[in-house]
């Protein structure tokens, strides 16, 4: 079994029936992924990376990315991801030694990656694998992964210094349906309310702001994840109306969440009573 300091990957498998481009994506992780039916693009300094099916790449953490996702009919989109701690990415090139680190987090595409490494993907991501291995197996398995990702010119970027955003950000992550307040995050931090404040707006931007993507990031990843009913998908994020959800997460993507889910001529009933599940999810 793992060790308990040591972060268990778990991958999500994120289906999306309708064509959307989502801007401003925010992953808290480095992402490993391969797209298994249409195509996504990935924005970065206005140039577009294409992932055809089959193709096999690399998102950074803390960066903001415009993505977009195209389903091939009659199928649904979709990508199999898996997050890996930032420290075992960088445990592995320096034990490569030669790799050239990007001097910042950038979206890659893993070139001609061999079949071999194409399995141990697959294997990383099947439930329960690494879980039941001891803590060195499963880490020296996922810096195998990299490294072939490295050596395929999939290389995460340096890591930025850290904003206050970002950890504002990993703070409603971890309960994004909590009441959260201007006063719990300052007090998390150690800081007044006005000393927060100060220290968002000078990364131009705000404690409601940020309460409000991120929870919008959680439920896209919720939405593509799994099949939760759009109310309870409004629940884990804060939102009692589903109504008021729907209408705030169009807002903020351009596109409904039916529309994510199930495409443009198909719909769901949304329910009205439903139970905090806690489920798990990631932001795509």
């Amino acid at each position: 079994m793992l060790d308990d300091v040591f972060p268990v990957p778990t991958r999500a498998l994120i289906r999306q029936g309708g064509r959307a481009c989502f801007y401003r994506l925010v992953n808290t992780s480095p992402l490993l992924f391969q797209v298994q039916s249409g195509t996504k693009i990935v924005m970065a300094d206005d140039k577009p990376l294409r992932f055809e099916t089959g193709a096999f790449g690399l998102l950074p953490d803390h960066q903001p990315l415009t993505m977009e996702n195209i389903p091939k009919a009659p199928q649904k989109y979709q990508t199999l991801a898996l997050p890996i701690p930032r420290q075992l990415f960088e445990d592995a090139y320096v034990r490569m030694g030669s790799v050239a680190v990007p001097s910042r987090p950038i979206p890659a595409s893993a070139l001609s990656l061999p079949n071999e490494a194409g399995a141990l993907f697959e294997y990383c991501c099947q439930p329960g694998n690494l879980r039941n291995l001891p803590g060195a197996i499963a880490r020296a398995r996922l810096m195998e992964l990299i490294t072939w990702f490295a050596l395929c010119g999939a290389v995460l970027g340096e890591s930025q210094s850290a904003r206050l955003e970002d950890r504002l950000r990993q703070m409603i992550e971890s309960d994004p349906a909590f009441d959260w307040t201007l006063a719990h995050a300052a007090g998390a931090f150690n800081m007044s309310e006005a000393t927060l404040r100060r220290k968002l707006a000078a990364e131009k931007t705000g404690f409601t702001e940020i309460l409000s993507d991120t929870r919008m990031n959680r439920a896209l990843g919720l939405i593509h994840t799994t099949t939760l009913p759009m109310a309870q998908v409004a629940l884990e994020v804060g939102y009692d109306s589903p109504s008021q959800f729907s209408a705030r997460f169009k807002e903020r993507f351009g596109v409904s969440p039916r529309h994510v889910r199930n495409g443009p001529e198909r719909f769901e009933r949304i329910g009205a009573e439903v139970e905090h599940s806690g489920a798990d999810a990631l932001p795509q």
